[in-house]
């Protein structure tokens, strides 16, 4: 019996971008969905980039590398962009009766030469889709060991009708994809494996998480994009996650799928992987066969990413609405995983830079998970604050006073969302920093006398909190004397837009004072930032 001819449906791409602008054409090309990583690899273990051995020179993760991508039969590749055609696909149609075959979609030859909507007609064994599964699974080497016990194969160009195990096909020199499946051994195994049962729609889903190792818990990874593939190729399924991370995308009858999650969060922030090039994500290891994927992050590149992610969507979802903070524009946060350089937000003139960089180090050591979400929402404060007011991100104008004003701001909102944040997780928080010695983050910065203060003062927290850092018992030195309570966020952001000076912000402050706050306590509070101006550690 002769089996099935399957025309491609598919082919399978690389390219290789030569410039940025061509690098951003395929990366933004929504049908290309492409990937810096080989789709037919298996995937052992992440890396911030993937160092192609056939590309020669910079081994830098700025360097540009082929790009990988299963595009459709009919689709016009994109014109004077280095490409190379590096296999054919075959996907068998969904055959989903809301959604009819479309001319063309997939060329299926039946042995008597009927059309694929005939056979749909005429099989009487309801088993189309799955010869058509099994028949590109077989083109394609993707036939899994369980099926290819249970299967039989003609050889090609035998005419005796003798039909042949796998492993008796292989020993007589012949590979997977030439053999001829037996369709009566199709039947015997659906049937065995419950028909109805594999035949069904099912829904791909699963829950991805991450490890809060400052709190020892485990959260969801929430508003992140699941990818789903059909045999690790053709995306053909996608799904958010859930506040707890669950997700669960539309059906499909397709058994076999990998699943990739994407740290995003359209038109707010997309997460790079230590690069301005490539996408942070993690590939399941492994292909699905109608199973959910529970992809958890304990540790390693995953986890740093699911982390800066988690931060970077509280705080456009939660944070900006809550405190009523500006809104940073959409941004792209490059997280470096083993790089120990500082964590900076980038003014709008860098254009060939990410907006945000995001450390997983610290002076060689790591952050926390606390230490990321609190390093994270710095730097959307700051992107936020130059939406607000660019004029002070000036470089032409920029001084010591300025940056006073503007590290203070990001280091009092890390402060007030790290805490909050975290208390709401867990009532008993204390933060994972060594100097903040198991009390809340950045408690540190009030036990500090005024001349061990830099730019990043604890002005803003002052502002907000009841405490007096002057009267603590056991601190010796000149600490702030802090009468002054009350203050909201939002009223602290307005008084800095368009501020240069610590003296215009008081001022401005004073004329908004909350009910008990005194001009003079205001006046006392800020006497100590004219000070810190004049530390040598300051600004240095």
């Amino acid at each position: 019996m002769e089996g099935i001819a399957v025309l491609p449906s598919h082919y399978y791409y690389r390219f290789l971008p030569k410039d940025s602008l061509e690098h951003d054409r395929i990366i933004n090309d929504t049908i290309l969905q492409v990937s810096n990583v080989p789709l037919h690899y298996e995937v052992e273990q992440e890396g911030d980039f993937y160092d192609d051995p056939e590309l020669d020179g910079d081994e830098s993760p700025e360097a540009f590398s082929y790009l990988f991508s299963v595009v459709p039969y009919d689709y016009q590749i994109p014109e004077g962009i280095h490409n190379e055609h590096l296999d054919d696909l075959y996907f068998a149609p969904e055959l989903d009766d809301k959604e009819p075959l479309q001319e063309g979609e997939i060329a299926v030859k039946h042995p008597q030469n009927m059309t694929t909507a005939a056979i749909l007609t005429v099989d009487d064994s309801g088993n189309v889709f799955e010869y058509l599964e099994l028949e590109a699974l077989k083109l394609t080497n993707n036939l899994d060991e369980e099926e290819l016990d249970v299967l039989q194969f003609y050889l090609p160009d035998d005419t005796s009708g003798t039909r042949y195990r796998y492993e008796e096909a292989v020993a007589l020199g012949y590979a997977q994809k030439d053999l001829i499946i037996d369709l009566t051994s199709v039947d015997m195994m659906l049937e065995a494996e419950e028909l109805a049962s594999r035949r069904r729609k099912w829904n791909p889903n699963g829950r991805v998480t991450v490890w809060e190792d400052a709190i020892n818990q485990t959260v969801g990874v929430v508003g992140a994009e699941v990818k789903v593939r059909k045999w690790g190729f053709k995306v053909i399924k996608r799904g958010r996650t859930n506040s707890s991370g669950h997700f669960r995308t539309s059906s499909t009858r397709t058994k076999r799928v990998k699943y990739a999650v994407y740290f995003n969060s359209p038109g707010r922030f997309r997460v790079m992987a230590g690069s301005t090039l490539v996408r942070a994500r993690h590939r399941g290891t492994r292909r699905y066969k109608r199973s959910g994927w529970n992809q958890h992050f304990s540790s390693g590149r995953g986890q740093f990413y699911a982390l800066v992610h988690n931060a970077a969507y509280d705080y456009f979802s939660r944070a900006v609405p809550s405190y009523g903070l500006k809104r940073p524009r959409s941004c792209t946060i490059s997280a470096k995983y083993d790089r120990d350089v500082s964590s900076q937000h980038r003014p709008a003139w860098m254009v060939f830079a990410s907006d945000i960089r995001i450390t997983r180090l610290r002076n060689g050591r790591y952050r926390g998970s606390d230490g990321v979400y609190a390093t994270t929402a710095h730097e959307l404060t700051h992107a936020g604050h130059r939406e607000l007011d660019p004029g002070i991100f000036s470089s032409v104008a920029r001084s010591c006073r300025r940056t006073l004003l503007m590290e203070s701001w990001a280091e009092g909102v890390e402060t007030i969302l790290t805490n909050d944040r975290y208390l709401l997780l867990d009532g008993n928080y204390q933060s994972s920093f060594p100097n903040d010695r198991n009390g809340r983050w950045n408690s540190w910065r009030q036990r500090q006398t005024v001349a061990q203060m830099n730019e990043y003062t604890p002005i803003v927290e002052d502002l907000i909190d009841d405490v007096n850092q002057n009267t603590l018992l056991g601190i010796h030195g000149n600490q702030p004397v802090d009468n002054v309570d009350g203050y909201r966020l939002s009223q602290i952001q307005s008084a800095l837009n368009g501020s240069r000076f610590p003296d215009t912000w008081r001022d401005k402050l004073n004329g908004n004072r909350p009910s008990g706050v005194t001009t003079a306590e205001l006046n006392t509070l800020f006497s100590y930032m004219n000070q810190v101006l004049n530390n040598p550690q300051t600004c240095d």
